[in-house]
């Protein structure tokens, strides 16, 4: 198995297990993973209580030791300020540092008022927003709100989505249109007042707990995780097709390249088996097969007159007698390569048989023929023949006549060989046409 294919199969495994994990984050998220702030007595953040003096009224509030929850008597009075006020003051944060609430997505009071009749609270969460919020001046900081009326149980859950930025405070601190939005990600204090139409008088207000609640992870950023998986998952598996599809095209390439090796060497390998077919082992030079298919793909050679040359080795039993086949082999393929030599590149040395050979002259007249066979005649005392051997030739010289069959020539060049070794050998003789070959066998 391929890399390609083992990270496959682990992205398959991976597959099913987004498959089967999907609906169970989404009905988990949904049932649970729920993220939990309390604001009681003992949480660990300082509870304070606030009243309307610092803003020029005369209500006053105080906590009271003992009891379930956090008590506080509050006396709102409406004397000297408009909207009076009492409540908690948690502090959540010093400074410029905050606790980020953004993942929470309510809130939950359980908060009671002795006092008769119907009744209202309001919540603040105070934002330290770096821009315009400055330390030590608490009133710098971003105000939002949200006000509510009580259950008759003073059990009230609240979406934190309708929070608002108090209109007052931007309108106070003259705010940018850009800034006034809803942050509460570095909230520095949740303060919880009785509502802005409490009735004056007496209120005793027992807070058995404010609760945040919220998702470890929200929804969005769940299902973006979860697109982000999938998508992760599907680039992974479509550059792991790639990749083996690629590795595959590259063997492939690498199988084709060596056919065509292979296919070359089967060329190669023909063509010497063709070149055997047509050609003499020994001396090189065409057999009667290769003499044949050229005269059958050169069409103009067929249609040319030709010069036709038939040479036969002067006594050549005797040397094979006298010194052996080896010489004598070593005799046939050094006389072909003399002539092969001295003959033009159109021309055609053939291996008629034995020791005798044919010379095939395209375009070549008889006399031209015939001063060629002289020239070979007279070259074989110039060549250095093996064991010190003196060796001769006899040719016998023709040529075709338009419309002529090559075989007739052929037989006309065989009389006038006849004719040259009945006249003494090592001779040139020449026969245009059949009745001087037969009649009067003249010497060149």
């Amino acid at each position: 198995m391929t890399p390609y294919a083992r990270l496959q199969r682990w992205l398959l495994y991976a597959a099913m297990v987004l498959v089967v994990g999907t609906p169970g984050l989404l009905v988990w998220h949904h049932l649970g993973m729920t993220r939990v702030l309390e604001l009681a007595a003992g949480s660990g953040f300082p509870v304070t209580p606030v009243d309307d003096r610092g803003d020029g009224g005369t209500s006053t509030a105080k906590l009271v030791k003992g009891g379930p929850g956090i008590v506080l008597d509050c006396d709102v009075r409406k004397d000297t300020y408009q909207w009076p006020y009492c409540g908690y003051h948690f502090e959540l944060g010093l400074g410029e540092n905050g606790i980020d609430l953004s993942g929470f997505h309510s809130m939950t009071v359980d908060v009671t008022d002795a006092a008769p009749g119907k009744h209202g609270m309001r919540a603040y969460f105070r934002q330290f927003e770096r821009g315009f919020s400055r330390v030590g001046e608490w009133q710098s900081q971003k105000v939002n709100e949200i006000e509510f009326m009580l259950p008759p149980d003073g059990v009230a859950t609240v979406p934190l989505e309708l929070l608002r930025t108090a209109p007052w405070w931007v309108s106070a601190r003259e705010v940018p249109l850009l800034m006034t939005g809803v942050r509460i990600d570095n909230t520095t204090a949740i303060e919880l007042y009785t509502g802005s139409r409490e009735a004056p008088g007496l209120h005793r207000l027992t807070l058995k707990s404010l609760r945040l609640e919220g998702k470890w992870i929200s929804q969005n950023a769940l299902l973006l995780a979860i697109v982000v998986a999938w998508m992760l998952l599907g680039t992974m598996w479509l550059a792991a097709r790639l990749l083996e599809y690629r590795a595959k095209l590259h063997s492939s390439k690498a199988r084709v390249a060596a056919l065509k090796v292979v296919n070359r060497a089967l060329e190669l390998e023909t063509q010497e088996l063709a070149g055997q077919a047509f050609t003499d082992s020994l001396t090189g030079a065409l057999n009667r097969n290769g003499m044949r298919e050229w005269l059958m793909v050169d069409d103009q050679a067929r249609r040319e007159c030709m010069g036709l040359i038939v040479v036969d080795l002067d006594h050549f039993k005797r040397i094979n007698d006298g010194h052996g086949h080896a010489v004598g082999d070593e005799v046939l393929s050094r006389f072909a390569r003399e002539m092969r030599a001295r003959l033009r590149a159109e021309d055609r040395l053939v291996r008629w048989g034995g020791e005798e050979f044919l010379v095939l002259r395209r375009g070549a007249s008889v006399d031209e023929t015939l001063a060629l066979a002289e020239r070979l005649r007279g070259a074989m005392a110039d060549i250095a023949w093996p064991s010190g051997l003196r060796v001769t030739a006899s040719f016998g010289v023709t040529g075709t006549h338009e419309g002529e069959d090559i075989g007739v020539a052929l037989h006309r060049a065989d009389q006038a060989l006849y004719i040259a070794k009945k006249n003494g050998r090592n001779r040139a003789e020449c026969a245009r046409d059949a009745q001087q070959a037969v009649d009067h066998g003249v010497a060149s």
